[in-house]
Parts: structure tokens; sequence; C-alpha cells
């Protein structure tokens, strides 16, 4: 039988205890969906360290929160897989939602199929769109078949339970009253199953896709010769951040943060180059966003082009030599200026 006690959303912390923007992006989201089932109320659960909360709870209720759950020590300065997924769990069980909402990061991943298998309910991963469908369940849209198609998927069990991708929703702000529980509980009574001997931090010369008005992607007719390098040349050219498809991560040309798609990042930047990309459903979904898109592929029918809003029928190969040259000659017009 259903709870009818509202939307519990995992409140992710930057690690510099920020309040993670896609936190922002289900609040926004939730705000629909608790209008198609009476009304519920919509309650963040934030688990991190022992400090001042006020300007996150603000944010929050900026975005439609009714209520944000805080669960600190001093111990959780950073996520740990020993206590934050049970944290929310407990949480979970103590208010008990009809819909439980989780970005779907790294970690976020962790604490949803964490809390999914000691709820015993199903998961829907990776979803690009939230609706209530029919007998007022949770309808869920994700890419399947290999990005290919989109899937509505209900959500039968309880609570029901999704993730979903950074950058889907937009943040939009309204003037909400929010409140602010406390909540402790004995960690110490937790059993830590994971020891972390030591943390290095991968270093990645790319700019962040989430922040980067300006992205260049590359797909599989990249992966050869110097595409990527010439991606990179001009990216430096244009202050861009470099992306790419799955073909392009699983060919070692970009990292898995540079990764752009189902399995990857949800990117909304203002100009979006993709090159060499054919534009697979699950690619298209993920910059659905963006402000202008540019393709460049020697495929004149690939399905990028009818997203694009500017389509360069050539070869990468030629075409981005020459783009690389025009930059290069605008900038010493200006630099003899």
């Amino acid at each position: 039988m259903a709870n009818e006690n509202g939307i519990l959303i995992f409140g992710e912390l930057n690690k510099d205890n920020t309040i993670k923007p896609v936190v922002k992006e289900l609040v926004t989201k939730a705000r629909s969906l608790k209008e198609k089932i009476w009304n519920q109320r919509i309650m963040v659960c934030i688990v991190g360290p022992r400090i001042n909360y006020n300007n996150i709870v603000h944010e929050l209720g900026r975005c439609g929160a009714d209520e944000v759950v805080i669960v600190c020590d001093n111990r959780l300065t950073e996520y740990d897989s020993n206590y934050t997924p049970e944290l929310f769990t407990q949480i979970a069980q103590k208010y008990p939602p009809r819909i439980i909402l989780i970005g779907a990061t790294t970690n976020g991943k962790e604490v949803a199929s964490y809390t999914a298998t000691k709820l015993e309910t199903g998961l829907t991963a990776d979803c690009t769109n939230l609706d209530i469908g029919e007998n007022n369940l949770l309808l869920s849209t994700r890419p399947t078949f290999g990005g290919q198609l989109t899937a509505d998927i209900l959500c039968r069990t309880f609570p029901q339970m999704a993730t979903v991708q950074e950058n889907t929703f937009k943040i939009e702000e309204t003037d909400h009253f929010v409140n602010a529980i406390f909540n402790w509980i004995d960690i110490d009574k937790i059993e830590k199953k994971i020891e972390i001997i030591k943390a290095k931090e991968k270093i990645n010369h790319s700019r962040d896709l989430s922040t980067s008005k300006i992205i260049i992607a590359g797909g599989k007719g990249a992966c050869k010769d110097n595409g990527f390098a010439l991606i990179y040349q001009l990216a430096q050219k244009m202050n861009a951040a470099v992306g790419g498809s799955r073909e392009a991560y699983e060919h070692g040309y970009i990292t898995k943060s540079q990764q752009i798609g189902q399995t990857g990042k949800t990117v909304t930047p203002e100009l979006y180059i993709a090159v060499g990309i054919s534009g697979a459903n699950q690619h298209l979904t993920s910059i659905k966003n963006s402000g202008k898109i540019i393709a460049i592929n020697k495929d004149r029918n690939a399905p990028i082009f009818k997203q694009a809003d500017i389509g360069i029928v050539g070869d990468l190969f030629e075409v981005l030599p020459n783009l690389i040259e025009k930059f290069d000659i605008v900038n010493k017009e200006e630099n003899n200026e």
C-alpha cells in the first residue's frame, strides 16, 4: 500500500559543502509532481558535517522544498560509503515517502541502490524525465536499447524510486517557506565495512562540462589519427570544454567525467559543437537543452543534423584545421589593433 508522506530527495553536497545543483533541479521538478498527487510535501535529506546550513535551507526553500531534514556529524566532512547511504535510508524509514528522487551522480547512485535494497523496492536509473502516470504512479522516462529508444516505466512498488541525470531539469525559484529539522543518529552503531587507505584525486585537464558555456565533443569519427588533438586545439582557441561520446571514452580519448550521454553526463552549454558524433538517441537526449548545437559530420544523413541549429557536412580532418586557422587569423588581427 502506498505511503502518503510526500517526496524525499537526497540532498547531496559538494566538497565545499554547498548543495549540488541537481538537488535543486529535483526539488523544482517535484513541485510539478506533487500537484498531481494531492499536493504532497517535498522533503530534502542532507547528510553532512556540523556546519551552518541556513543558506542551503533557504536555497532549497526558494526552489520549493517544504522541509529539510539534516543529519550531521563531524565525521561526515566528506561522503562516506559506510555512513551516508545508511543514514539516508534511516531517514526514509523514519519519514516514509511515497517517492524518493536522487541525482544520478557517482555517490547518488550508490545511495539509491543501497536504499532500494534495504527498503525492498524498485529503482529506475538514469532518468531523463519524470511524471505521474496511471493510478498516480511515478512515471520515469529513461533511454533503453543502447539509447536507440526511450522507455516510460511505471513504478508499482513503494516507495517509488528514481535517479535522474544532472542538468535534466531547469531550476526555478519561488517564494516558499521551508522548515529545517535536525535529526541525531548515533553513527557509532553503524557497522563500518569499508576503510579508505588512501585517496588520490584524478587530475582532469579539461574544463568542467557542467559549468562551461561552450563544449566541443568528439564521437566515433574523431577516434582516429589526430582527431581529438584537433578538438583540443579548437577548444583552447574557444575557451571551451572537451567532451565526448561513449565510444570516445571506451577508446581512451576522454575520461569518464568528460563522457556525455546515457551513461555519462547531461549538459546544457550555450554552444555545443558535435564533431564526428552520429547522434544516437541517448546522446541527443543528453544535449537537448543546449542553447545552440553545431554538428560536423561527413554523413549528411546522420541523426545529429535533425537536432542541430547549424550542420556542416564535411570531413572533420578538413573542417577543424580550417576553423583553427580562422581563429588564429582573428586573434592575430585583434592583437595588432
